[in-house]
This record gives structure tokens, C-alpha cells and sequence, in this order.
């Protein structure tokens, strides 16, 4: 049962510091982290981007659309496949990214005693 309780507090924690970055950035951590998956400028398919943040299929959907309508992704047919779409990194969110690296990233304390920083 202490284990359910460790986990228990590590989702709280987690909740209070993706609610923080979202609040301090406007974009959640999906969104950053599928920015990040883009971010070298190397064109990516959906199934690459949910799998490099680590995301269902579906869910991953939801994080590009609502990434694509911030106006930070773009998507393009696959040259080979048209089914496939292929999203790159807009200006926009080249500059969101270099946005979110200006700023320091706060791990309270919770969240430093859980990873054990």
C-alpha cells in the first residue's frame, strides 16, 4: 500500500508542475514535448512524434491538432505515402522553443524530494 501512496503523491506533484509550466509558457507539456520531437528540423511522421513523446495514437492526435492550431506545427502529405502527414516545426514555434529555453525551468521542492535532486 506505501507504494500506491508514493505514486499517489508523484501524480499530485506532477499535476502542480505541469499546471505551473502551462500557466508560465501557455502550452502544456505534451505540446513542449512534441516541439521538442521537431525540433532539429527533421520532419516527422504522427507514429514518430507519439512515439518519441510517448503517447497513444489517439492522444498523440489530440496534442498535434491542438499543437497545429496554436500555430506552432505544420503538416504536409508524405511524398511516397499521401496518407501519411509529416508535421515540421512552423516560426512560430521555432520561437516558442526559443522562448521556453530562455527561461529557467523550476522544479520545486516535491518534485526535487520525488526524483531525489
Amino acid at each position: 500500500m506505501e507504494e500506491i501512496c508514493k505514486i499517489k503523491d508523484l501524480y499530485r506533484t506532477l499535476y502542480l508542475f505541469e499546471r505551473e509550466f502551462q500557466t508560465k509558457n501557455d502550452i502544456t507539456i505534451n505540446e513542449a514535448m512534441l516541439l521538442c520531437a521537431l525540433k532539429d528540423d527533421t520532419p516527422r511522421s504522427a507514429n514518430d512524434i507519439c512515439e518519441f513523446i510517448g503517447l497513444s495514437s489517439s492522444r498523440g492526435s489530440r496534442i498535434i491538432n491542438t499543437t497545429e492550431q496554436k500555430g506552432f506545427i505544420t503538416r504536409t502529405m508524405g511524398k511516397e505515402d499521401k496518407r501519411q502527414m509529416i508535421f515540421t516545426l512552423t516560426k512560430e514555434g521555432k520561437a516558442k522553443i526559443t522562448e521556453m529555453s530562455s527561461k529557467s525551468l523550476e522544479i520545486g521542492k516535491e518534485l526535487q524530494n520525488l526524483l531525489n535532486l
